[in-house]
């Protein structure tokens, strides 16, 4: 069996991640996988072993070619978006559209779906209290994927109607053959001189604001000086460790030692994140937080549940990020997804994978970060719960191949 996945996002490396977690799960003997990918996911992908070519057409005729190309000479059973509307998003540049794929080539097209979209009415709730309709993408495909991270891996196969749904457990992380070999990277003091290790990651999207909303550019400026705000604030020495575009530009606090990588190959950041004491993000759906949850790593997700104003807000919020004029729900920063998530997240045991806090209340986030730093026994317990219940999912292969033969 042959599947070619596209993950033509150029700011989202998590959904080029997830897909090639997923095919990292099927044995290789018994399945084929090839990637289309933006350029700017292709060291990720090749890092992971995964046979990858780029989207690198001038034009999206060239890159409507490109893909004739590789359809033509791999012959896929299946095309599998790694996001549908990551694929819709890039038709101006890469002429990909779900329906295209459907009249152009002659095989099923489906899609990843780590939201649970058809459960949430595709109806979104983005930062600042506005409401989208989403177009209903998974509606007209052959086949949906939900990655278990973050859907509940009791999940049963559904194959009545269409599309045909399929539950998925992910890799769990590290290397296999195909991928980069370990390197050297350098290792925390241990004993009385190490410092807790604090994993931050980020991806380019949570840096834009295709809106233009006044009230998102706020939130994009004052994270960073909120996260170092809550650390500085245990009062204790850390090592942050942080992978994203762009580095902190605030004074960093003596006790904290603080390292920007833009970016690290697949070896090293998986091995940092592991070894990493806390991973603290504020998006629910991040690709690392899956790989954290899997990899036995305490997690604490940030998030907001309520409006706060400016006159409300505290002093130290006041001084750690002083041109928030308010704040509003989210579960993914900048996104919102706040009511969004609430189908997904009440399903599943995964929740229990990580810590939740209140961005905006200083002593609920630093009571979690001290008791994931100081005991975490119970989260990784639950962590474990969740990783050994991937095995009683049914095998996908089959439910592939049966969605593949209508």
């Amino acid at each position: 069996m042959r599947l070619l996945f596209l993950a033509p996002s150029q700011l989202s490396k998590g959904d080029a991640a997830v897909a090639a977690d997923l095919a990292r799960q099927i044995p290789r003997k018994r399945l084929q996988v090839g990637f289309v990918a933006a350029a700017e996911a292709m060291p990720q992908l090749h890092d992971l072993g995964m046979p990858t070519l780029p989207l690198n057409g001038s034009t999206p005729a060239e890159n409507q070619a490109i893909l004739d190309r590789v359809v033509r000479g791999f012959r896929p059973d299946c095309l599998i978006a790694a996001d549908a509307f990551a694929v819709d998003q890039s038709s101006d540049w890469s002429g990909l559209t779900l329906d295209g794929l459907r009249e152009r080539y002659d095989c099923p097209v489906g899609s990843i779906d780590r939201v649970g979209w058809q459960a949430t009415d595709y109806t979104a709730d983005l930062y600042g209290g506005d409401r989208v309709q989403m177009p209903r993408l998974l509606d007209g495909v052959d086949l949906v994927i939900r990655p278990c991270p973050p859907h509940a891996p009791t999940g049963e196969h559904a194959e009545a109607g269409r599309p045909t749904v399929v539950y998925a457990g992910l890799h769990r992380g590290g290397l296999k053959e195909g991928g980069l070999r370990p390197v050297d990277i350098e290792v925390p003091a241990t004993g009385a001189e190490r410092k807790p290790v604090v994993f931050i990651a980020n991806s380019e999207w949570e840096y834009r604001n295709p809106r233009e909303s006044a009230r998102v550019a706020q939130l994009i400026e004052a994270l960073p000086g909120i996260l170092h705000s809550h650390l500085a604030a245990l009062g204790r020495p850390l090592h942050v460790v942080h992978v994203g575009p762009e580095a902190w530009q605030m004074p960093i606090a003596e006790h904290i030692e603080y390292r920007h990588f833009t970016r690290l190959p697949y070896p090293m950041f998986h091995a940092r994140l592991s070894a990493a004491d806390l991973f603290v993000t504020t998006n629910v759906l991040s690709a690392t937080l899956g790989r954290a949850v899997l990899a036995g790593v305490p997690a604490l997700v940030l998030q907001n549940r309520t409006t706060v104003e400016e006159q409300a807000a505290p002093e130290w919020l006041a001084t750690a990020a002083p041109r928030l004029q308010s704040a509003h729900p989210f579960r993914v920063a900048p996104l919102g997804w706040y009511d969004l998530l609430d189908p997904l997240l009440t399903t599943s045991p995964y929740q229990g994978c990580f810590a939740t806090g209140e961005i905006f209340d200083r002593d609920d986030v630093l009571q979690r970060m001290s008791a994931l730093l100081d005991d975490s026994a119970g989260q990784r317990q639950r962590q474990a719960d969740f990783h050994e219940s991937l095995a009683d999912l049914p095998p996908p292969l089959e439910a592939l191949r049966a969605a593949v033969a209508r």
